[in-house]
């Protein structure tokens, strides 16, 4: 039989995951569907839900630093400058129930190609604060996703908090899925952009859904760095900016959409994105 441990404290959870078989629960919404299919059932659990230190939001020198306990009613709710992307992805996520009991940390550590605030998170650069009995070690979200449902967390580790830097430009974020409402992403988006003198200066793309984990578009980034609007109308560009970004991602066909749709809605996310944020900038 499993045991169930529920400390009141990060230190306290960290000592119970240094024991051998054990396992964090956050806000337990994919763990119970993982049991029902028979995994995990071997675990002793550790649950993170009396945890008050890891549901803050706190601003620090090195930026935001969001617990990984805090919630995606809360997390929708955030209004970090140049974040608006973060907390439009957790208005994605779920449905009420799912958004007031799953959390940041635990999509995260899910590792779901599909998980809403991954690449949210990656367009804003985001790192991971992990914690052991070792130490801690932060590390930048994008090599902290390996696969999916592979994370860079080692054993005994607990992930504390996602930290975002403050950024002075705009963000939004972007999802297609088979409806309207609760719906897996077929593919996902978000975008930060900083322009100045009618260039841009600082672009970040990330999408989910086209890969095996969220995956930045560095291609297309370096090719849109530098640029300026007129140029996003241009055929020519355009048809350069769609071939780096399909470099950029390998999405496969699958029960909710084919390869090529995701291609065709990734570049159409993207273009639809920046003239989105182009607007934003200019009016700030």
């Amino acid at each position: 039989m499993s045991m169930f441990y529920q400390p009141l404290t990060a230190e306290e959870a960290i000592a119970y995951l240094a024991r051998e078989n054990t396992m964090a629960c956050a806000g337990g919404t994919d763990l119970y569907v993982n049991r029902k299919h028979g995994k995990f059932l071997d675990k002793d659990y550790v649950s993170l839900d009396k945890l008050q230190e890891l549901k803050q939001v706190t601003k620090k020198a090195d930026g935001w630093h969001v617990g990984s306990m805090v919630n995606f009613a809360c997390a929708e709710k955030l209004e970090i400058p140049g974040a608006a992307c973060l907390a439009m992805a957790a208005a994605e996520v779920g449905a009420p129930q799912i958004r007031n009991r799953g959390t940041v940390g635990g999509n995260i550590v899910s590792a779901s190609p599909a998980a809403d605030s991954v690449p949210a998170l990656m367009a804003l650069d985001a790192k991971v604060m992990l914690r052991s009995v070792s130490g801690e070690r932060v590390v930048p979200l994008t090599d902290f996703m390996k696969g999916p449902g592979k994370t860079d967390l080692k054993p005994g580790e607990l992930m504390t908090e996602i930290i975002v830097p403050e950024g002075k430009g705009s963000s939004v974020f972007s999802k297609a899925g088979k409806r309207n409402a609760l719906a897996i992403a077929v593919c996902s988006q978000a975008v930060y952009l900083e322009t100045e003198n009618g260039k841009i200066t600082e672009i970040r793309v990330a999408l989910g859904s086209v890969a095996p984990t969220a995956v930045r578009a560095y291609r297309a980034e370096a090719l849109l760095k530098g640029t300026e609007e007129k140029a996003l109308t241009c055929a020519e560009f355009k048809a350069a900016l769609k071939a780096a970004l399909l470099e950029d991602i390998s999405p496969i066909d699958d029960v909710r959409a084919t390869k090529e749709y995701r291609q065709t809605v990734a570049f159409r996310m993207l273009m639809h994105n920046l003239s989105v944020l182009w607007k934003e900038e200019t009016v700030c």
